[in-house]
C-alpha cells in the first residue's frame, strides 16, 4: 500500500502563518513542496498540512515535527488521511504579501540602522577599525572594566579573573549605552557578557519595576540565565523572576508581584501575562534576544513583533548567539539604532577547538549500543548522550538503568519540575549520565561535563555544534563522540564543516 503523500501536524498556534510554519519546517530541515494551515473549530489552534518533495523521508519528517514545540506546544505529526486530503484546495495557497520569509524579509519593517561596526582590537586603518581579527585569545581583566566592587566581588566568588573574547569586547559597549549584536561559538560566556553589564548599569541607575528583560527560546536556557544573573546580583538589592511554560502561571503572577528588575522569559509566557494585564514590560530599559537565530527557527518571530510593540520608548537591545550574521537581517522587527556588531571568531559551523570529536560508524543497532556502553565504560562522566527523540530517550535511559548505569533523562514530554530535578542530580552527580534530546543541546550549561555522545546524528549541523558545545565549556577541554549509522552517511556531508573536517 503506497505511503500516504502527505503529512497533519496539529496543536500550532492561531496565529502562525504558512510562512512562518515553512521556516520552521526548514530549520528542521523538513522540505516541503506545499504547506497550508486549516484553522480548527475552536479558533485557538490550528492545523498544517504538509506535502514533502521526499516521501521517503516522511516517517523521519513526522518523529522530528513530534519533537518540536512552539510557544511551550508540543505538536502532534501523524500521516493524512487521504479522505482528509481529497476536501483541501488543489491548488497551494501563497504566503500573504508583505509578511516576511525566512529567504524575503518584509521591506515594510525596516531595521533602524544596519549592524556596520565590527569591534575587533588591534591595529586600526585611516581611523577606522580593522574588519575582523582573531579573538580568540582576546582578554581583559574584569578589574579593568569599571564595574561596582559588590559585582566583582560575586565575579571572583566564581573564580574568574579575566573575560572570555566575548565579553571583553561586548561589555565596554553595553556599558557606553550602544545596541550590540553579538556572535560567539558556544560555552564561551554569552550569558555573563550581556548579564553582567546590564546588571552593573540597573545598579548604578536605582529605581522601582522591570528595568531589565531577557528573552530566550527554551525554559531550560531561561532557568540558565537566572542561575547567572542570581549570582551576579548578592548584594546588590536587584531582584530577578524567571517565567516561562511548564509552570503555573498563576504562580507566576504572584511571583511578578514582587517587582523584580530583572525578568528572564520565554516569549510566549511573557506575552501571555501581559496580556492578561497583570504586568507591564513597556518600563524595561534594556532587552536582550538570546539565541536569536534559534527564536528564528521556532518561529516566535510573531511574538518578538509583539514584545517590541509594547515599547513607547526604544530600550538598549542586544543580540546573542552563535550563528547569528545572516539571522540579524531577517529580524526586521527588532528596532537597533546604530548597533554595535561583535564578532570573535566564530565563523559558522566551526567546532570548538577545545572538543576533541571522534565519529564511530556502526553497522547496526545491537553495533551501536555496544559502542556506546564501551564509550561509558571508558569515561566515568559527567556524560550527556542525544538522542533523536523522546521515545527513543526513555527507552535507552531504561536499556541503560537495566545495565546498572546511573542514568535520568530530559526531553519536551517530561514536566519542568522533574526537568529541573533531573538536571540537578546530574550536577549533584547523583546521576553520571544524561540522556537527552536536542532540548538539553541549548541552555544546559554544566561545568565539568567530559564527554558528549550523539547516539543519534543531530537534525542539522547548527544542533550538532550546540550539543558538542556542552562540553570544553569556560575554557576547559572536552571530548565528543558520534555514532553513525549508514542511513547517515547521506546526511553525513552535511555536517563535514561542523566535524572539523
Amino acid at each position: 500500500m503506497p505511503m500516504t503523500p502527505a503529512i497533519t501536524i496539529q496543536n500550532i498556534p492561531s496565529h502562525f502563518t504558512e510562512a512562518l510554519f515553512t521556516a520552521l519546517l526548514d530549520g528542521n530541515r523538513i522540505h516541503s513542496k506545499r504547506v497550508l494551515l486549516e484553522k480548527n473549530s475552536n479558533a485557538s489552534d490550528q492545523t498544517a498540512y504538509v506535502w514533502l518533495k521526499n516521501e521517503r523521508f516522511q516517517p523521519k519528517a513526522i518523529e522530528l515535527l513530534n519533537e518540536c514545540e512552539i510557544e511551550d506546544r508540543i505538536l502532534v505529526a501523524a500521516d493524512a488521511e487521504p479522505e482528509t486530503l481529497n476536501r483541501l484546495p488543489k491548488e497551494p495557497s501563497k504566503p500573504a504579501p508583505g509578511r516576511a520569509t525566512r529567504n524575503q524579509p518584509a521591506p515594510s519593517e525596516p531595521l533602524v540602522g544596519e549592524p556596520e561596526t565590527i569591534i575587533a582590537p588591534g591595529p586600526s586603518h585611516d581611523g577606522e577599525h580593522e574588519a575582523l581579527v582573531d579573538l580568540s585569545e582576546w582578554r581583559v581583566p574584569f578589574d579593568t572594566l569599571g564595574l561596582s566592587p559588590e559585582i566583582l566581588e560575586n565575579i571572583k566568588k566564581q573564580g574568574f579573573d579575566e573575560t572570555t573574547p566575548i565579553q571583553g569586547c561586548a561589555i565596554p559597549q553595553i556599558l557606553k549605552g550602544h545596541d550590540v549584536v553579538g556572535r560567539a561559538q558556544t560555552g564561551s560566556g554569552k550569558t555573563l557578557a550581556f548579564a553582567l553589564p546590564m546588571v552593573q548599569l540597573l545598579k548604578d541607575k536605582p529605581g522601582k519595576g522591570l528595568r531589565g528583560l531577557i528573552v530566550a527560546p527554551t525554559r531550560e536556557l531561561a532557568v540558565q540565565i537566572t542561575e547567572v544573573i542570581d549570582r551576579l546580583i548578592v548584594d546588590t538589592k536587584l531582584k530577578s523572576i524567571a517565567i516561562y511554560g511548564g509552570d503555573h502561571i498563576l504562580d507566576q503572577i504572584v511571583q511578578l508581584k514582587e517587582s523584580p528588575d530583572i525578568l528572564i522569559a520565554t516569549p510566549g509566557r511573557l506575552l501571555d501575562i501581559q496580556s492578561r494585564g497583570r504586568f507591564r514590560i513597556d518600563c524595561a530599559e534594556i532587552i536582550v534576544l538570546d539565541e536569536a537565530d534559534r527564536m528564528l527557527d521556532m518561529g516566535f518571530m510573531p511574538q518578538i513583533k509583539d514584545i517590541f510593540a509594547c515599547f513607547y520608548e526604544k530600550p538598549q537591545v542586544l543580540l546573542f548567539s552563535a550563528t547569528l550574521v545572516e539571522e540579524i537581517q531577517k529580524m526586521r522587527v527588532v528596532q537597533l539604532k546604530d548597533p554595535v556588531f561583535i564578532d570573535v571568531g566564530a565563523p559558522d559551523l566551526t567546532p570548538l577547538k577545545s572538543v576533541h570529536q571522534e565519529i564511530v560508524r556502526v553497522r547496526n543497532l545491537e553495533e551501536k549500543d555496544k559502542r556506546l556502553r564501551q564509550e561509558l565504560d571508558k569515561e566515568k562522566g559527567p556524560i550527556i548522550v542525544f538522542v533523536a527523540t523522546k521515545r527513543e530517550t526513555e527507552k535507552l535511559c531504561q536499556r541503560l538503568k537495566r545495565d546498572n548505569y546511573h542514568a535520568t533523562r530530559i526531553h519536551g514530554d517530561i514536566d519542568q519540575a522533574d526537568r529541573l530535578r533531573a538536571v540537578e542530580m546530574f550536577k549533584q552527580g547523583r546521576y553520571n549520565i544524561l540522556v537527552g534530546t536536542d532540548v538539553a543541546s541549548r541552555g544546559l550549561d554544566i561545568e565539568g561535563v567530559a564527554l558528549i555522545i550523539n547516539y543519534d546524528l543531530a537534525m542539522s549541523p547548527e544542533d550538532h555544534i550546540h550539543r558538542i558545545g556542552r562540553t570544553a565549556r569556560a575554557g576547559a577541554s572536552g571530548k565528543a563522540v558520534t555514532l553513525l549509522n549508514p542511513q547517515d552517511n547521506r546526511q553525513f556531508h552535511e555536517f563535514k564543516t561542523a566535524f572539523g573536517l
